[in-house]
């Protein structure tokens, strides 16, 4: 982001808010702030004192940490939102026979609670086999930034079109794991099996396929050829 992007995004925020955009000194703020200036520096080119600076530029981090969900303040802002460029990458969601979707990231974020994963909660579409739950390696999802449409777009290729395979593909840190685990919480009532595993420190073609198996309640058979039918 250049730094009239980021005035920009600064001032729809604030509009948000207050329903007033960015006065002279807010801008000055965010742009020396920005170019890494001192609150000093950037009082002497508005013509404010110092303190003056400090007042105005403190009421503005409690606003934008209210409206960005995040502490912002004068040491972090450009870091802060640096991160936020970052999560607005797309995300793309892959299958091996639907080709792609791109779907760009909304600012904003919801708290949401945790599911349980209990099976008292399957609903009664779901097969009368008893549904097979490993989520201990899956993370608990507390924000979920609003890729409303990527969700929906998971749910029309597994559900409606029986998609076989789906890749979720990023830049790192931009929410795919996020976005996967939620769309899972959503759907528990509609599917029957869930594993999550990760492949970062993977084990063995024969090893995993054993793993699966057993958290599926099947006898793992010998060869790699069996496991894998």
């Amino acid at each position: 982001m250049n730094v009239n992007e980021v005035l920009h995004f600064v001032d729809d925020l604030v509009f948000k808010q207050t329903g007033k955009h960015l006065n002279d000194v807010q801008k000055a703020i965010v742009e020396g702030t920005w170019q890494r200036k001192t609150y000093d520096e950037i009082g002497k080119k508005s013509n404010v004192t110092k303190n003056h600076v400090g007042d105005v530029g403190y009421k503005l981090w409690q606003l934008l940490s209210e409206q960005l969900d995040e502490e912002i303040n004068k040491h972090n802002f450009r870091s802060t939102i640096d991160g936020l460029q970052l999560k607005s990458s797309p995300i793309i969601i892959q299958s091996n026979n639907k080709g792609n979707n791109n779907h760009n990231f909304n600012f904003g974020s919801q708290t949401i609670g945790q599911p349980n994963y209990s099976y008292q909660n399957v609903g009664k579409n779901i097969t009368s086999q008893l549904p097979k739950y490993d989520l201990t390696l899956a993370p608990k999802i507390i924000y979920f930034y609003n890729r409303e449409t990527e969700l929906e777009t998971l749910s029309n290729w597994i559900f409606d079109r029986d998609t076989r395979l789906t890749s979720v593909l990023g830049l790192s840190g931009i929410g795919k794991t996020t976005l996967v685990k939620r769309f899972i919480d959503q759907q528990l009532q509609q599917l029957t099996t869930i594993i999550w595993r990760s492949l970062k420190f993977p084990k063995s073609l024969n090893l995993l396929l054993g793993n699966l198996l057993s958290a599926c309640d099947r006898e793992a058979k010998e060869s790699t050829d069996d496991r894998l039918k």
